[in-house]
């Protein structure tokens, strides 16, 4: 059932919040439903409407507005064809371009799991919200209510005459678009920093202000050594325990950026703010603008600090905040030029800024926002009366005090993110991300309520599991026996599917009338006891080394039941099973030479390995060209028998074993012809398996790496990795139903006519369900920068292929009850090895429940290749040791026995 999500409000918040729910739902492979309400259309919202003139700024920096689609600096270069060096602060039309544009891209890139609706009209009743799982408010900015006889200052201003007189009630931002609108937005222009009028503005305009200062210049940049100066003063912060505290902090920060000291009588009302502009352009670090700075890249810890406390309500803080946001997010210095132009010119006015009691205009236009927080008969307000009716405003707007992922405390249903909860939350810029984490939390506190309750990873792949997995999963005084006898990690293997696994391949081949066997390719796992299975059940063994073909041999395998594939091959590796009557696969006419001089008088079963046609295959290092064993193998020889051919295929293809069987059978016709009488065709290993049986999990990984490599979800993977390599955990036809694919073809059929067997040489296939990797959970912790860990008493090379990754989700193994304030955790496993990408799984897991030292995570289904491919004993740390588990218990296998 999907997940039922409404978003209040299309603006550069409800776009964060649908781009967090497009990673949770690919992360935690999460249905969603989402609902969009928004009269407006989606980015542009109130304040970034496209079609707003050139002059109406943001006084945001343009490198740091950023979303999942990219920067807005690239799309201003790549898009819109801007040239650099950029404006640093750009109009708001081009912003409302780009979260258009962006919008876009979320909608496109969200996960096949989500579906999204826009509702083209507001939500004014809760009536609308009925059914809905979850509800995030993000509508931003109230709409002001002005005062009788006062304009608009964002629909009003055509109303104002050429020629009269006008008095703003408000000395910030929006005064500024104002009183751009009125002038250059009226025709005029600034040519070498003289505004030269058009006629149609106003004669003058008054701004005031209750506070008598008008906006200050935004303070420029750290650089990076006054960042350095301000380090110290970060872990400080959180300390602070009033606001007296902070503002002897800030001025100290201040004045070890100055080596001045610092007064607060500093920010004291200028008498004259266009001497004060003019100063402040000249001097880029006076006290006040340096403050302003300090204020600023301290912003982040502040709000860490205050934001969710009570001290953030009381009037001194909301006092102090106003007065260094008036320096720290000031207007920008392009903005502060054009003004003084202006007031060159005479039309700007700063005589009634702190007095405007005598001041008579024919115009007065409100050029105040709403005040923050929840207004009487908004949205809003009808949602906390209901809701929250303790938070309800009545005659005044109330700050929504949330939980820090935004939701009302005590239930998970209602969200509330921006405006309304200052400044109990502190740092609700709309277009910037980095000041705090309220959209995210809300995005995957929503992922933490509907997904699963055991241990996964990001994404979720959930590994098929035999009986005697669980039952090991399920027993951990087992593991805690075994590892504390032999150390971390283990392998634990059972050979009963092993067997199972065989007849599937076999039954097929007597459906289709062709005698199947199967050679165990001893490479994908040392353990002895798939190959006393192998010999127990009448199957052979594919070995390719010495050591890999004496012990087979040991163990009582006949070697008619034996084939040799080894790439290289020693003459002491030939005699073996030259002596010992092994069939070898020969590689090349030079190795065959090689066995006639070894063989002597004795017989040996040989099978000449073809290399396909590489204008039909991928180029391959093994064999020969099917006409250069024709023109070797013209004649018989009288002690090295051709008993059959061998093909080494990369991939699963069946196709591709289909094509290649045509050619190999072509061949053994062509060498019956000359008098050769082979009885077999080995194609090798390549049988497919599957590790899961959740097509649609798989389906939902794929598309998240996807996204993830295309920048349209943030990274999940260690360190970004793209992971172009892997198996494909999950597929269609595996084993059987491969298999009859092949034997229903016309391969099959030219198989059937000739008459010989078919021999496949499975490894990871036929291991299928027959390991586990048990490792003890060593620490947890931080990497330095703050990316969580949980450190594993294994290393890498015990759980690897030469694949990119293992891909199946671990279990996690308790080894005791969790401490009863255990909190979800999610890390990366690493290992033990001294090396920084010492990376167990390049997915992080998530441990609904937390995690700790001693407990135990089980790796799945890894008896194929993941435990010994690349085992390693670097650093002299012991290889794993190899368990057999069988009723109940766990045996040494013969390999370490």
């Amino acid at each position: 059932m999907p997940i039922s999500i409404a978003i209040i409000g299309a603006g550069p918040r409800g776009l964060w919040a649908v781009e967090e729910l497009s990673r949770v739902a690919y992360l935690h492979h999460l249905p969603l439903n989402i609902t969009v309400f928004d009269a407006r259309e989606p980015g542009v919202g109130g304040a970034y409407g496209v079609d707003q003139p050139e002059h109406v700024r943001v006084n945001v920096w343009s490198p740091v507005i950023r979303t999942t689609m990219g920067s807005l600096d690239e799309y201003r270069k790549d898009v819109l064809g801007e040239v650099q060096p950029l404006e640093e602060f750009p109009p708001r039309a081009t912003v409302g371009r780009f979260l258009k544009a962006s919008w876009e891209h979320a909608v496109a890139h969200l996960p096949s799991t989500c579906a999204i609706n826009f509702v083209r009209e507001n939500a004014t009743e809760l009536s609308q919200l009925d059914g809905f799982d979850h509800v995030l408010v993000v509508t931003g900015h109230e709409v002001a209510s002005h005062p009788s006889g006062m304009l608009d200052p964002f629909t009003n201003l055509d109303q104002v005459d050429a020629g009269s007189t006008v008095r703003l009630r408000g000395a910030a931002l929006t005064a500024i678009d104002s009183i751009l609108s009125l002038t250059l937005g009226r025709g005029g222009r600034i040519e070498n920093d003289t505004y030269i009028p058009s006629g149609k503005e106003p004669a003058r305009i008054y701004p005031t202000s209750r506070s008598s200062r008008f906006i200050q210049l935004k303070t420029q940049p750290a650089t990076d050594a006054e960042k350095k100066l301000l380090k110290p003063f970060v872990p400080r912060i959180a300390a602070l325990s009033s606001v007296d505290e902070l503002k002897n902090l800030l001025a100290e920060a201040s004045e070890t950026l100055t080596g001045e000291k610092f007064t607060w009588e500093a920010l004291e009302p200028a008498p004259d703010a266009l001497a004060e502009f003019r100063e402040s352009l000249a001097h880029l670090r006076r006290p006040q603008q340096t403050v302003g700075l300090v204020w600023r890249e301290l912003y982040t810890p502040i709000i860490e600090r205050f934001s969710f406390d009570e001290l953030s309500l009381t009037d001194d803080f909301a006092e102090l905040a106003r007065l260094l946001e008036t320096y720290a997010y000031g207007a920008p210095a392009e903005q502060v030029e054009r003004l003084i132009a202006v007031a060159e010119a005479g039309i700007l006015d700063f005589s009634h800024l702190a007095d405007a009691s005598d001041l008579s205009a024919d115009f007065t236009v409100d050029a105040v926002l709403a005040a923050p927080g929840a207004h009487p008969e908004t949205f809003c307000a009808r949602v906390l009366e209901v809701v929250a009716p303790e938070q309800a405003p009545t005659d005044s707007p109330v700050t929504v005090c949330t939980e820090s992922n935004g939701m009302l405390p005590g239930q998970t249903r209602f969200a509330f993110a921006g405006r309304m909860t200052e400044p109990y939350v502190l740092g609700n810029d709309s277009l910037s991300r980095n000041l705090h984490t309220v959209i995210p939390q809300w995005a995957q506190t929503i992922a933490s309520l509907h997904a699963p309750s055991d241990a996964y990873a990001l994404p979720p792949l959930t590994g098929r599991l035999e009986p005697w997995m669980r039952e090991v999963a399920d027993n951990a005084n087992l593991l805690q026996r075994a590892v504390k006898e032999h150390n971390s990690p283990v392998n634990l293997v059972q050979s009963d599917a092993m067997e199972r696994n065989c007849i599937e391949l076999t039954a097929q081949g007597e459906k289709h009338g062709v005698d199947v066997r199967v050679f165990f390719a001893r490479k994908a796992n040392k353990a002895l006891t798939f190959v006393e299975r192998a010999r127990d059940a009448g199957h052979g063994v594919d070995v390719a080394s010495h050591r890999e073909l004496g012990q087979t041999l040991a163990v009582g395998m006949p070697g008619e039941r034996i084939i040799l594939s080894a790439a290289i091959k020693t003459d002491e590796l030939l005699q073996l099973a030259i002596d010992n009557g092994v069939t070898i696969s020969v590689d090349t006419c030079a190795e065959f030479d090689r066995i006639i001089a070894l063989a002597g008088e004795k017989t040996v079963r040989v099978a000449p390995r073809i290399a396909p046609d590489p204008e039909r295959f991928m180029p391959t290092r093994f064999g020969e060209l099917t006409d250069v064993w024709v023109d070797y193998l013209a004649e018989p020889h009288p002690h090295v028998r051709v008993a059959g051919v061998h093909l080494h295929l990369h991939g699963y293809s069946a196709q591709d074993r289909i094509d290649a069987l045509l050619e190999a059978t072509d061949l053994i016709q062509r060498l019956k012809a000359v008098g050769h009488h082979p009885e077999f065709i080995d194609i090798g290993g390549g049988v497919p398996m599957n590790y899961l049986d959740n097509a649609d999990q798989w389906t939902n990984f794929k598309q998240a790496l996807t996204a993830q490599n295309k920048g349209a979800i943030a990274p999940f993977t260690w360190k970004a990795d793209p992971l172009k390599n892997f198996y494909p955990f999950h597929q269609a036809p595996v084993r059987g139903d491969w298999l009859d694919q092949i034997l229903t073809s016309p391969a099959g059929d030219a198989i059937r006519e000739l008459g010989v067997r078919l021999h496949l040489e499975p490894g990871r296939s036929i291991l299928d369900g027959c390991g586990l990797i048990v490792a003890r959970v060593a620490f947890i912790k931080k990497r330095s920068d703050g990316v969580p860990l949980v450190g594993l008493a294994m290393n890498r090379t015990q759980l690897r292929t030469t694949s990119d990754d293992y891909l199946v989700d671990p279990l996690h193994v308790r080894a005791s009850e969790p401490a009863a304030d255990a909190q979800p955790y999610e890390g990366y496993l690493v290992g033990a090895y001294c090396i920084e990408d010492e990376v167990i799984m390049r997915r992080p897991i998530r441990f609904p429940q937390g995690v700790q030292v001693g407990d135990f995570i089980v790796f799945p289904n890894t008896a194929g290749y993941f435990m010994h491919i690349l085992e390693s004993a670097s650093h002299q740390i012991p290889l794993a040791k190899n368990l057999v588990y069988a009723g109940g218990k766990l045996e040494l296998d013969a390999i370490d026995g």
